[in-house]
């Protein structure tokens, strides 16, 4: 079989204006292959923003993309170079739950001295298909067709109140709390997963990124850069100049998929 998907990727993941460390980490696995006997194309993605507490943030966001990369490859990509492919909707979703609770167990610590965490945004495209895996306040877009769409919610008590009519999006913008996540991995709570699949359009953009990025370009601005972006490489650079110019003062990840064919 011949598969015409082609998935095009890059990122940018930088200290930014005012910090002094990376508390972010990304991952990428994007793989094609050659030949008369081919591998469906396969991709996965991860943004994780680290939190204080004696396990640094820096350690926390390494620790959770890596351990949710190993579970989730280990399971879906291995088994589709063997020519054995989960390809249950259903299988999948489960296999990228466990995956994030993978990620949240390398993480935790009991002791409330040790109180690290981070957030992770993970989207998997495989056979056609996008999977998403989310907690916390990174996000997922992608741009079809014109229109930049919000594929996660944010994890975060702003969210909160502006769902209940609390707050407006202007309040919100300056609201004291707005950094405040309601839902992280490595904290002693209840961990609720948010997972979906979509439809994979037959082409567009895919955005994962920190709130170094969202939290301070506009999303009319952001769907300009993924318009006029000539390759993702130059996406994830403009994306990255746009929160800088823009003032942020939080670390900036930005994971960019050029995705086309079928």
């Amino acid at each position: 079989m011949t598969y015409s998907l082609r998935l095009q990727s890059a990122y940018c993941c930088e200290t930014g204006n005012a910090r002094d460390r990376n508390e972010d980490s990304c991952l990428i696995v994007s793989t094609e292959s050659g030949g008369h006997f081919q591998v469906a194309p396969f991709g996965l993605y991860a943004v994780a923003d680290g939190m204080g507490g004696a396990l640094d943030g820096h350690i926390a966001s390494h620790a959770a993309v890596r351990a949710f990369t190993e579970f989730v490859t280990a399971r879906l990509y291995l088994p589709l170079l063997k020519g054995k492919p989960v390809t249950g909707e259903l299988e999948v979703l489960d296999v990228l739950e466990r995956g994030v609770m993978a990620a949240h167990d390398a993480v935790y610590r009991p002791s409330p001295d040790e109180n690290g965490g981070t957030t992770l945004t993970a989207a998997l495209v495989m056979d056609r298909r996008l999977y998403l895996a989310h907690v916390g306040d990174s996000r997922a877009y992608w741009l079809v067709d014109g229109e930049l769409r919000a594929l996660t919610t944010d994890h975060s008590l702003v969210r909160k109140l502006q769902d209940r009519g609390q707050l407006t999006p202007e309040e919100a913008s300056n609201y004291q709390y707005r950094n405040v996540l309601l839902q992280a991995l490595g904290q002693d709570v209840a961990l609720e997963i948010d997972t979906m699949a979509f439809d994979l359009p037959p082409k567009g953009w895919l955005l994962l990124c920190s709130d170094g990025l969202c939290g301070f370009v506009p999303e009319p601005a952001i769907r300009a850069v993924l318009e006029l972006a000539p390759s993702a490489e130059q996406a994830a650079e403009r994306l990255l100049d746009a929160a800088l110019a823009a003032g942020s003062n939080d670390n900036v990840t930005v994971v960019v998929v050029r995705f086309a064919g079928g």
